[in-house]
């Protein structure tokens, strides 16, 4: 039976691998530099024994002279599965425009897809991925988040790295960051959260102060999309820049709430009136997704989830 003790920080790569991913079978999430991501890949096959696995590798290459179809067929050989697993995986991975074009002729998002598509066939119960958001749009990191959210709640474990910290905190299970060599755990796990028990209708000037360089700006609250704490540092997100501040997480919290902004994370306070459409993936994993240029998704702790269908009247 898997531990429940959950360390906050582990010495190495290896050690966080062996105890969270071998000992305790639980799925991590390690924003990482490149050097710790090769030696996370080994330290995955060292722990994999008899368990199936599926790696997603950002120097996968060959079968450029297949069709998707065909490419998918010779994984489903080896993997016992039929044609119909194929259609399948076509279907959920939507690639069944491209069934019939040369994998050579696809484009990074769609190779991507492929490659998930791939190791659906598998249904791995150790899954490796490096930056496995990296190339996807929002409707293809959809795709790619239910089916691991899916696997995941089969028992999967999963080890992704090298993603920012903000992609980590969308899968299910720890993320963990790194500094010097350590690996540090982002709380995700969240106690309950309490409410206020209404809103004032004062109106107060509120500026938030951020750093460009040497310069100082004060940010209008409407402008800021997000606050995201990433590496001990705070950044407001305006128009896709992140802008760092001296203020505290429950600082921005306490000045933000009354003009809209909401605690969706320990690590991230959302402007609400930027938030698109909630997403769903198991009964405890949501994300927020936004209605910037990037269509940026935001963690929603279950902690807070209950909190913000409360206050907001979503189902």
């Amino acid at each position: 039976m898997a531990s429940e003790t959950f360390a906050t920080e582990y010495p190495s790569i290896e050690a966080l691998i062996r105890a969270e991913a071998g000992q305790a079978c639980r799925s991590v999430h390690v924003e990482c530099a490149r050097e710790t991501s090769l030696r996370a890949r080994q330290a995955v096959a060292e722990i994999q024994g008899a368990r199936r696995g599926a790696y997603f590798l950002e120097d996968d290459g060959g079968f450029d002279r297949d069709t998707t179809r065909s490419y998918l067929l010779f994984f489903a050989r080896l993997a016992g599965r039929d044609g119909a697993a194929v259609g399948d995986a076509l279907a959920h991975f939507g690639l069944e425009g491209c069934a019939r074009s040369l994998v050579a002729k696809l484009a990074p998002e769609q190779r991507a897809l492929l490659a998930f598509a791939r190791m659906s066939l598998f249904e791995p119960e150790l899954c490796f991925c490096e930056r496995p958001l990296l190339d996807l749009s929002a409707s293809s990191r959809a795709l790619v988040l239910a089916w691991i959210a899916e696997r995941h709640e089969a028992g999967t474990v999963f080890v992704t790295v090298g993603q920012p910290l903000r992609e980590a905190l969308l899968l299910p299970g720890r993320a963990f960051w790194e500094e010097e060599g350590r690996l540090f755990a982002a709380d995700v796990e969240e106690a309950d959260v309490e409410e206020d028990d209404g809103f004032s209708d004062e109106v107060r000037v509120c500026k938030i102060a951020a750093k460009a360089g040497d310069a100082t700006l004060l940010l209008d609250p409407r402008d800021i999309d997000f606050i995201e704490s990433a590496n001990r540092v705070n950044y407001a997100s305006v128009r896709g820049e992140l802008y760092p501040t001296s203020l505290t997480m429950d600082e921005l919290e306490a000045e933000l709430t009354r003009f809209g902004f909401f605690r969706c994370h320990r690590s991230y306070i959302v402007n609400v009136q930027k938030v698109a459409r909630v997403e769903r993936y198991t009964r405890n994993t949501f994300n927020l997704v936004l209605s910037d240029a990037a269509h940026t998704s935001l963690p929603l702790s279950k902690g807070r989830a209950e909190a913000m269908r409360d206050r907001y009247g979503w189902k």
